[in-house]
């Protein structure tokens, strides 16, 4: 599992834990429930969806650019204030549309389960700040669909590393963090995939979203900082002591 208040405080260092078949829950573990959160990662081509995923999940990138051709599922499970969830992350090929009904949802294999999501994560590239209108266009597409009430939405800007200061001072850049922080309401995060860098913050701020939506609290306690353990079912899914 992975700690997020624990490894945040390390700086994104994880490590790799592969426990004993068949172990469901330890006796020490922090968390006495497992939630199940459903989260689905769309944005247009080269955003680095698969790049963050593959960050967090598996401390790896590639500079190799491979196109998303079908769909990818994770299993990590993250600890987050005493509470434990298993996480179920779907990377997509970019979409033309989000469906707009549960017909449409099942014509395609892209679709399938994009309108019982619990949570979206919306990527774009910083350094190519087009994308963002695609991102805006789905956004707008996934209200009209679906009743959003209690479904969190987080938009990550990807490729912090790209940014220039050009790029960052300017009108447009502002525009658009004004609009996702003002108007939006949502959750926003830039981050570096290639760098690993505020990569562990985007799943916080979208568990902490979660667990507002729920009315626990998100404050860390000293219980959530002891690593636990959890057994291996196949090779997306990761245990990982932190």
């Amino acid at each position: 599992e992975l700690d997020l208040d624990y490894l945040e405080r390390r700086g994104g260092n994880t490590i790799t834990y592969e426990g004993a078949e068949g172990s469901s829950k330890e006796e020490d573990s922090p968390a006495d429930t497992l939630d199940r959160v459903k989260v689905i990662f769309l944005g247009a081509p080269g955003v680095g969806k698969t790049s963050i995923i593959r960050q967090f999940v598996w401390s790896e990138f590639s500079e190799e650019y491979r196109p998303t051709e079908r769909r990818e599922t994770f299993y990590p499970s993250v600890v987050l204030a005493d509470r434990l969830y298993e996480l179920k992350i779907t990377d997509l090929p970019t979409i033309p549309y989000f469906p707009v009904s549960s017909h449409l949802e099942w014509t395609d294999f892209r679709y399938y389960g994009l309108r019982s999501a619990t949570a979206y994560v919306l990527v774009f590239d910083l350094s190519n700040q087009d994308t963002f209108q695609y991102i805006r266009t789905l956004r707008e597409q996934i209200y009209e669909a679906r009743d959003m009430r209690g479904v969190p939405l987080l938009v990550v800007g990807n490729k912090q590393d790209e940014l220039s200061q050009t790029v960052a001072s300017g009108t447009r850049y502002r525009d658009i963090v004004n609009l996702v922080r003002k108007h939006w309401r949502c959750g926003y995060v830039e981050c570096s995939a290639r760098f690993n860098c505020r990569v562990v913050q985007v799943f916080r701020e979208l568990m902490k979203s979660i667990q507002a939506i729920e009315g626990r609290p998100n404050s860390p306690s000293p219980a959530a900082t002891q690593p636990m353990r959890s057994h291996q079912h196949d090779t997306n899914e990761r245990c990982i002591l932190l």
